[in-house]
């Protein structure tokens, strides 16, 4: 008998998944969870949008990351614009965003180098999350059909536990 990855891939179908049963169908998770669920990929968006904002201010060179507040006129009209003050590096979510280094071989003006370089760049982790809420928010008709979470419920516990401490310190600042 062989024994290694035939038997997991076969304990992986004889595996039981929980549902539940709504008004409307069948789900994946209890409602706490799908409520769970949600938070997370707010938070999980929210890291979005800050992973391209980081990668926005980046792209850019260091003397064009400022910002210049406009002089205005009695009437409100725009007269000029005051001294430049840099603009500070983005944050990113550290619950679902990581900052790498990656090996580059061309660089912003398109200069290609054989030996490389490293440049930091935002990498987002824990994508299943989409996947996840969206599998919990639309029921389906029949109990075999229904699409397992990727992580148990202790996992998503940890993992709401952290994106809510970091939605209270965004919060606070």
């Amino acid at each position: 008998m062989k024994v290694g990855e035939d038997t997991l891939r076969l304990d992986s179908f004889l595996k039981e998944t929980a549902m539940f049963r709504s008004r409307w169908g069948f789900h994946p998770c209890d409602y706490a969870t799908y409520r769970k669920l949600k938070l997370l990929n707010q938070v999980y968006l929210r890291a979005v949008r800050l992973a391209h904002a980081w990668a926005r201010w980046k792209r850019k060179d260091p003397h064009n990351r400022v910002s210049r507040r406009r002089i205005r006129n009695n009437k409100g009209q725009t007269v000029g614009y005051g001294p430049p003050m840099p603009l500070p590096e983005p944050k990113v979510c550290p619950v679902f965003s990581q900052k790498v280094f990656e090996k580059r071989y061309v660089d912003k003006k398109g200069t290609v180098t054989r030996e490389g370089f490293m440049e930091e760049t935002v990498i987002m982790i824990n994508g299943w999350i989409s996947v996840g809420y969206a599998s919990a928010r639309r029921p389906v008709a029949e109990p075999d059909k229904v699409q397992p979470l990727h992580h148990t419920a202790a996992e998503m516990e940890a993992l709401y536990q952290e994106a809510r401490t970091c939605l209270e310190q965004q919060d606070v600042e």
